[in-house]
């Protein structure tokens, strides 16, 4: 699971995420199996393997069929189908016919639901899912009574229904079940459900955007992402007068409701993605007609969450999941979200509004690509045509009686032939694979998803191409580095069965370009990553890309304490392998590194934690929206998230290149857990000591410390958090020796780690 931290400090995921990530860690963990097997077993795992081969290249797609008047047709044979796939003719190995119902509605019974027995299985599972994270609190009363008037007309006994809630998270409010009654009281539960929609802001600051537009426009068109800053702008201001004050006032509000626009699209796609993909995730291997309606009044997602939106399409597709959407608001007025000039098209016009670099360069935490996502009517239907689209499902707009929508829905729902086909190409590299659908009867329509990217069966992790470009180049990046990249990974017990293990980068400053604006330096890079169980099952994905506009104080910061990049996994006990890439933009460079990290089972034994070493500590800031320290980056975090290099009032932020000066502290950092505790006291009673060695003799005096004091949260433990000061010690090579001595069952733990004096 991750929750990211990225450059000098960075921030937790959001609750959601790391609901999905976990989730994700506990379907591979149950798939993962054993590598030492007998002899006599060799031949039944031949065959096993075989099957595994096999159900790697099985592709299923649904597919909708209809007549000249656009009636469905449901009386088709598996013989009337050809399937290609890039062109290529696959055979038809597994074919469903349509559950019927078609055009005329399904005859509901009143009577008490039947019981579903061993081997029928779930004919047709359907999860509504009540969006209250976009769908304004007066709507929402339209999508309970066009919910609870679809359950009641046209829902059948044999039919499986789940009912999932969204506000700042997803809920479930009723698990799949053929019982009217405590659907249709989810349905109504789902109405005390938060409303976390930011619809209204989003409005008020697309009044905002449009107002300071216009004010510029009447400045002689001032372009914000042009302003000048500090003292440049200072200057231009004074050269201009009172007019080329304004026009500066005025750009810097526009960056900062731009800069507001980008956090609340964030905001709003995040939770609504991650729910989408959990619940399309859940349902892999599961057989039967799979859909989820969702009721969304649409909400905009920046350019750094297009990989989460791909995502959704890639596991809804391979679970064979329809993703059908609903405008939740119902009819409405096409007035558009701005009074600023409309583009054509989504990026018409954007190469003659800046120049090249200006179009990539984020101006308010928005470049022009995800300017131009919230100009014009009705940006915020974008997302929701492109996941129904591509999942094989439709986006139903306009119309204040939703139940008709839900019909028209459940109609294709029961008139779905479902096809399966083992793919001729067995290399599932990841790779965009079209396919078509064409049928022998002459004069019929073929409704079909269009394509999918071909990733290995057991990846529930989709990556965008970038993603697997950069991470296709691992092993070479790692072998003929270009730049230095320093990686570490401390594991520390968590909540439960659990670990929290932060992953910590650095880079030099030195290893990248920087680019000055004004007075300001900007740097552009991205961090991407995948934790894979091994074998080779990806988990979860890691990073993100960064722009940073930095004044002289923190780039002066920067370039004393490195780039740092931090994001915390929560894993289940197991073997894992971590792959990260760092790309410098401006530059090209890429550095790249793998380790291997084994999480050994929880168990009640006196054990230690993984050893940080640090020379920076900076203050923890409890004021909401106080100053930054130079060199850091802070964005809201989980409030349940614990960050376990808090400690004392103070952050340590720790160094993975292992490198200090004479002039800095030493901080080691490090947790002891299942200490005895004494009868006395009910305190624990642990000896630490600690040795500095250089050339393997001692270098200072050891230091001996006595840890009594437990703390309860996230897990019960001890912690060691002392700093050694470095003056007087040469340059070289060294290695600190902890020794951690229980004095109740006098069980000694030992840890070396090396690290490097400079001057």
């Amino acid at each position: 699971m991750t929750m990211p931290r990225p450059f000098f400090n960075v921030p937790t995921l959001s609750s959601s995420r790391r609901l999905m990530a976990c989730l994700f860690v506990m379907i591979a963990t149950s798939l993962q199996t054993t590598e030492a097997r007998s002899q006599g077993n060799k031949e039944t795992q031949k065959k096993q393997d075989e099957t595994v081969r096999l159900e790697t290249r099985l592709v299923t797609t649904d597919v909708i069929v209809k007549d000249k008047k656009g009636k469905y047709v449901t009386d088709l044979k598996a013989g009337d189908f050809s399937v290609f796939e890039n062109g290529v003719a696959q055979k038809v190995e597994f074919f469903s016919p349509p559950l019927g119902g078609g055009d005329e509605a399904p005859q509901p019974k009143n009577a008490e639901p039947a019981a579903a027995t061993a081997d029928s299985g779930p004919a047709n599972m359907i999860s509504l899912v009540l969006d209250r994270a976009t769908t304004d609190p007066i709507n929402f009363n339209q999508v309970r009574e066009g919910t609870l008037k679809y359950l009641r007309e046209r829902i059948t006994d044999t039919d499986t229904v789940a009912v999932f809630g969204i506000a700042n998270d997803l809920q479930l409010l009723q698990s799949f079940t053929r019982d009217k009654s405590k659907l249709i009281a989810a349905v109504e539960k789902g109405g005390a459900l938060p409303a976390s929609n930011k619809n209204f802001e989003r409005g008020q600051l697309a009044d905002g955007i449009a107002g300071t537009n216009a004010k510029l426009d009447g400045l002689a068109g001032a372009n914000a992402s042009q302003a000048p800053a500090g003292a440049a702008a200072a200057a231009a201001a004074a050269a201009q007068g009172s007019a080329g004050a304004e026009a500066m006032i005025a750009n810097r509000i526009l960056q900062q409701f731009t800069l507001l626009r980008s956090q609340l699209s964030s905001q709003q796609a995040r939770p609504v993605l991650a729910a989408l993909a959990a619940i399309c995730a859940s349902q892999r291997g599961m057989t039967g007609k799979k859909t989820v309606v969702l009721f969304s009044q649409g909400f905009i997602t920046p350019s750094t969450l297009d990989w989460q939106a791909q995502s959704v399409i890639d596991i809804a597709n391979r679970a064979n999941v329809a993703i059908y959407i609903i405008d939740s608001a119902g009819l409405r007025t096409n007035s558009p979200l701005s009074t600023s000039p409309v583009p054509s098209a989504p990026l018409a016009g954007v190469s003659g509004l800046t120049n090249a670099q200006d179009r990539i360069r984020a101006v308010g935490g928005e470049n022009v690509f995800d300017n131009v996502r919230h100009e014009g009517q009705n940006r915020e239907y974008d997302i929701l045509y492109r996941i129904s689209g591509d999942t094989g499902g439709e986006f139903i707009k306009g119309a204040n009686d939703l139940s008709k929508g839900l019909n028209r829905i459940d109609q294709e729902i029961r008139s779905r032939y479902t096809l399966a086909f083992y793919s001729a190409d067995a290399n599932f590299d990841g790779g965009y694979r079209k396919l078509k659908v064409e049928v022998r009867r002459p004069d019929l329509q073929v409704i079909s998803r269009s394509g999918y990217y071909a990733n290995a069966a057991d990846e529930v992790v989709s990556l965008s191409p970038d993603d697997r470009k950069l991470l296709a180049h691992v092993a070479e990046a790692e072998a003929r580095p270009v730049m230095p990249l320093f990686v570490e990974l401390s594991p520390f017990r968590f909540k439960g069965e659990t670990y929290v293990v932060p992953l910590s980068l650095e880079v030099p400053p030195s290893a990248v370009r920087f680019d000055r604006k004004g007075d300001k330096q900007i740097v552009q890079f991205d961090v991407v990553g995948v934790i894979r169980e091994a074998p080779g099952k990806i988990v979860a994905r890691l990073g993100g890309g960064f722009n940073f506009s930095m004044t002289a104080e923190q780039y002066e910061s920067i370039q004393q304490n490195n780039i740092f990049f931090r994001q915390d996994m929560e894993l289940s006990p197991g073997a894992y392998n971590i792959e990260i890439v760092f790309r410098d933009r401006l530059s090209g460079k890429i550095a790249a590194k793998k380790r291997e990290l084994v999480l050994p089972a929880l168990n009640s034994e006196f054990s230690m934690s993984g050893v940080a070493l640090s020379r920076f500590v900076e203050p923890i800031k409890k004021a909401p929206g106080s100053a930054e320290t130079p060199g850091s980056a802070e964005t809201p975090g989980s409030a349940e998230t614990i960050d376990v290099f808090s400690q004392g009032g103070v952050r340590i932020r720790p160094t993975p290149s292992r490198e200090f000066r004479a002039t800095d502290n030493l901080v080691v950092l490090f947790e002891l857990y299942n200490a005895a505790v004494k009868a006395e006291t009910g305190k624990p009673m642990v000896w630490v000591t600690l040795k500095l060695m250089k050339d393997g003799q001692a270098a200072i005096k050891p230091m001996d410390y006595l840890l009594t004091e437990t703390v309860a949260t996230p897990s019960p433990h001890l912690t060691f958090a002392k700093y050694i000061k470095l003056a007087g010690l040469q340059s070289g090579k060294y290695v600190a020796i902890i020794e951690a001595r229980d004095r109740l069952t006098q069980k000694l733990l030992t840890q070396q780690e090396s690290f490097v004096i400079t001057q």
